[in-house]
């Protein structure tokens, strides 16, 4: 259960992609290299889906996940792999598919904590006036993830 590491150069900064056996455990940015490569094939594959998702050739991940978190943290990073490419949903949609309709910010905490970013598309979680609302990476990053998927940002607020 040896852990692999890759790093891609993206237009949002490097990424960390970390896999265990032919599994990706996380995907997260970070400012430099702080461990050595060791890539396996599944952290191979998920730099190549990825590079062909900033290319935009790919809409979709097709990558076997082991993400470690809660029990309730994995069922919203679960649902969150269902809201499709251009799409958003808000934290108060996302409490309601979860099963807690109460629980918006119970959802954004475990949406702040997720471990594979782009893979499991936080970035698409919004407030429902369609404000951005927060992201780990950093608002900017955010930004262009949903400018890429093809929405414009006009005073904060998403539009198609």
């Amino acid at each position: 259960m040896k852990i692999s590491i890759g790093y891609l150069p993206s237009p949002l900064g490097l990424i960390k992609i970390a896999g265990q056996d032919d599994s990706i455990v996380s995907v997260e940015f970070v400012s430099h290299k702080d461990e050595k490569e060791l890539i396996s094939p599944v952290v191979k594959e998920a730099i190549l889906q990825l590079e062909e998702y900033f290319e935009g050739k790919k809409t979709t991940f097709e990558l076997k996940l082991q993400l470690q978190g809660t029990e309730f943290q994995k069922r919203v990073w679960n649902e969150l792999i269902k809201v499709p490419f251009r799409s958003v949903i808000s934290y108060r949609e996302l409490a309601e598919k979860v099963g807690k309709p109460q629980g918006a910010r119970a959802v954004g905490n475990a949406v702040g904590k997720n471990p594979a970013v782009i893979i499991v598309p936080c970035h698409r979680v919004v407030k429902s006036d369609l404000s951005l609302g927060g992201f780990s990476g950093g608002l900017e990053k955010k930004i262009w993830l949903l400018s890429h998927e093809g929405w414009k940002i006009e005073n904060g607020l998403l539009r198609k």
